[in-house]
């Protein structure tokens, strides 16, 4: 099984400047994807929210949490913006969330050529993903950092521990196991 923390962050970091494609089952669990977003990029990320591809595109240097309105519209928006989203050049991504089995998906794989390249494999289905079994899970965190996801989680939230690639999988790994 792979696991979604680290396939969602993954899909963001696998090129600072491109296009990182989340696709959600519905909107109550796309929300909850943003959040997961947000609390995986660093502070120099700046993310921010924004339903607009032109917003996108004037902060290439912040990373923009491209959430919809209309998705078709979106796609089609990126798909004809991309050589405009490339100069000049990102510094952080644009993360799209798309609904599954909606406009935005359909768009994005038959009139979306452009963007399908653009986004380059980064693209992941967390659901899809996330058939966890939460003992073994917590079992492999601990075997693996020496401490509970919620001891490990205390310094991360801190800020006492490095904002590396590494760190933040294992951040989002740890919130997903975390008892509250």
């Amino acid at each position: 099984m792979r696991e979604p923390g680290i396939a969602l962050a993954g899909a963001i970091a696998r090129d600072a400047g491109g296009l990182a494609i989340v696709i959600c089952p519905d909107l109550d669990l796309r929300e909850w994807l943003v959040r997961e977003v947000e609390s995986l990029a660093s502070t120099a990320a700046r993310p921010f929210r924004t339903s607009s591809v032109a917003d996108a595109l004037r902060e290439p240097n912040r990373m923009a949490l491209l959430v919809p309105v209309d998705e078709a519209e979106v796609v089609r928006d990126l798909d004809g913006s991309r050589d405009q989203a490339l100069n000049p050049p990102r510094t952080q991504p644009i993360v799209l969330f798309l609904l599954r089995h909606g406009d935005g998906y359909r768009a994005l794989a038959t009139e979306a050529p452009s963007a399908w390249s653009w986004a380059s494999g980064s693209d992941v289905d967390p659901e899809q993903l996330a058939e966890l079994d939460v003992d073994a899970e917590r079992t492999a965190f601990s075997t693996d950092t020496g401490q509970s996801p919620e001891d490990w989680l205390a310094p991360w939230r801190a800020g006492l521990l490095p904002r590396t690639q590494e760190n933040y999988t294992r951040a989002f790994w740890a919130m997903t196991l975390e008892q509250t």
